[in-house]
């Protein structure tokens, strides 16, 4: 039997409108350029803000069919994870990995199960293999940049990221995830400032960890300007951006 799926499965399962899967990154990468992907206020010719129109997450737009067998066993994965019941919880999983093998959802989830269990390396790879089947699934290529970081395979992740915000370039959490990359471990505080202040932006939150992180690296950097609001302030500074292009 099969019907079309309701938004809540579709973003969890969906993979039947892949499109071809993308090369990982390689062990030994180089960093690729981000800032393209930073969000921008405009304004009008009177200088009033303009709203700003995020992008919508291409995931959630794919549609498609799925066996009510394989949503059924998702579903009790998803509880099973609620009971921490995780053995039970991948049981269902590789069920359906077998039974329906075009979706990713179930290798996103096996992934997070194996994250939280520390098996970063196997975490990765079924984040890979959700990547794989469906090169639209943004929340794969999150699990995967954490799983890379814990590697220690700190370019490599950021390259992931950019392949999230290539797909998707108002990704919230993948800003984030990549200002903490840039912050704590490639040691590229100017680009962290913008990516924090990129998912402030998109998120709407003026207060938060987010916000703590984003003025404690502003305080290092020296840099009031806004990177996403060319009303605030000068543009870049380019002596900041130097720096971090010399450091990276």
């Amino acid at each position: 039997m099969k019907f079309v799926k309701p938004m809540l499965v579709l973003a969890l399962l969906s993979g039947c409108a892949a499109q071809q899967p993308k090369d990982s990154a390689p062990e030994e990468a180089k960093l690729v350029a981000t800032q393209q992907f930073l969000p921008q206020q405009a304004y009008d010719a009177e200088g009033n803000k303009l709203p700003y129109e995020p992008e919508v997450n291409p995931y959630l737009e794919q549609t498609g069919t799925i066996s009510k067998g394989s949503v059924l066993l998702f579903i009790e994965a998803k509880k099973a994870r609620k009971r921490k019941d995780d053995e039970t919880a991948e049981q269902k999983l590789e069920v359906i990995t077998r039974q329906d093998p075009d979706l990713a959802g179930p290798y996103v989830m096996l992934g997070d199960i194996r994250m939280d269990n520390k098996d970063y390396k196997s975490a990765e790879e079924n984040y890979l293999k959700a990547i794989s089947i469906n090169d639209e699934n943004v929340n794969a290529y999150l699990g995967l940049g954490e799983a890379q970081r814990r590697l220690g395979k700190y370019k490599v992740a950021q390259n992931t990221y950019e392949k999230a915000l290539t797909v998707w370039k108002d990704f919230p959490e993948a800003h984030l995830n990549l200002a903490v990359l840039y912050d704590v471990y490639l040691n590229l505080p100017t680009k962290a400032q913008a990516h924090y202040e990129a998912y402030l932006f998109l998120t709407g939150k003026q207060s938060g960890k987010a916000d703590e992180w984003y003025q404690e690296v502003k305080s290092r950097t020296g840099i009031e300007k806004s990177f996403i609001d060319p009303g605030f302030s000068k543009p870049a500074d380019d002596k900041a951006e130097k720096a971090d292009d010399k450091s990276a």
